[in-house]
């Protein structure tokens, strides 16, 4: 019988590190892996734990050399226990940049100023880097971008809603479907994190470092950055959303890749948006449903708000979004903007 994962922690630290002392489980977020902080060289280390053994082990040890590569901050590794599959990580901290930007006095402009530098990283550096790794042949392609589409029907419209689409409605918002993931499939690609928001962000001694990067791939830029400002758990004000893309652009154009059409940039940004916004949606209703976990159904009203509120500057895409909000009930969330 397979152990559990907190008895595999339990061996690697008798095994490894000669230590007695229990792990203590940490809470992540809707990852299907476990962490445990452990003792370890006179400090703490973060013990991560898979599903699987070495497949899951190595496609995140060759992702987070890929970044490390490119200069973006991801965690240190400091011991790999591949049969029991256990990575053991640095630790850093508790506080992500959700939690930080909670704080009294926090310097919200600052902190994603530092995000979106580290996001460049990854970016235009990690876009260039050697094209060995496994994550440059993974895509936000059409495919994966409808299914991505099809889970948010199913798994909250469907499922979580328990309402159904009439035929014509149904043909309606399925080709609205195909051809967004059509229009994003065809844009320029660049390495994507591909969860880059507030949640998988840390706030260590005043610098951003960046968690949850194992499913990297090719995509466009915008959706990372959609991730990072149209966030399901940190809203923040449009005025400040509008500046950031500034200092995304500004900053990419300093690094050598400049952007001449702002407005196509912002049209591709609204694109990403749309389809990022209902998938995070879909997750939220299969975690209710499958898993049982009701925490991420706050969430649900800011991440659609955003779609309410960009759907009307794509007329490609309006029509169908209606269809879609006539089968969501009211939803009421605790998106405050910041």
């Amino acid at each position: 019988m397979p152990q559990s994962k907190e008895n595999r922690v339990a061996r690697y630290l008798r095994e490894r590190i000669g230590s007695a002392a229990p792990p203590l489980p940490l809470r992540g977020d809707a990852s299907a892996r476990s962490f445990f902080r452990l003792p370890y060289g006179g400090g703490t280390a973060v013990a991560m734990v898979g599903e699987t053994g070495g497949e899951d082990a190595d496609n995140f040890l060759e992702t987070r050399a890929l970044l490390a590569s490119c200069g973006a901050a991801v965690p240190a590794v400091y011991d790999i226990d591949r049969p029991g599959g256990v990575i053991l990580l640095e630790d850093l901290g508790d506080c992500t940049l959700e939690e930080r930007l909670r704080r009294p006095g926090a310097d919200v402009r600052g902190l994603y100023r530092r995000a979106i530098d580290q996001l460049l990283a990854v970016h235009l550096l990690g876009t260039v880097a050697p094209r060995d790794a496994a994550a440059f042949r993974r895509a936000f392609d059409r495919e994966k971008l409808v299914e991505e589409l099809d889970f948010f029907l199913l798994n909250t419209v469907e499922g979580l809603f328990r309402t159904r689409l009439s035929g014509g409605e149904r043909e309606a918002v399925r080709g609205g479907f195909a051809a967004l993931a059509g229009a994003l499939a065809d844009l320029p690609r660049v390495l994507c994190h591909r969860d880059y928001h507030s949640r998988n962000l840390m706030v260590t001694d005043g610098r951003i470092r960046i968690l949850d990067f194992q499913d990297a791939r090719m995509g466009p830029c915008q959706y990372d950055l959609v991730s990072l400002l149209r966030d399901s758990y940190t809203v923040l004000d449009a005025g400040l959303r509008e500046e950031l893309l500034d200092y995304y652009l500004d900053r990419s154009a300093s690094m050598g890749v400049a952007w001449r059409d702002r407005g196509e940039f912002i049209r591709r940004f609204d694109l990403a948006g749309v389809q990022r916004n209902l998938k995070a949606c879909g997750t939220f209703g299969h975690m209710a449903t499958a898993r049982g976990l009701d925490r991420y159904l706050p969430s649900l009203a800011p991440t659609f708000a955003y779609v309410r509120e960009t759907a009307p500057r794509l007329p490609e895409i309006d029509a169908w979004v209606r269809v879609l909000a006539r089968h969501l009930p009211p939803l009421r969330g605790d998106g405050e903007a910041r």
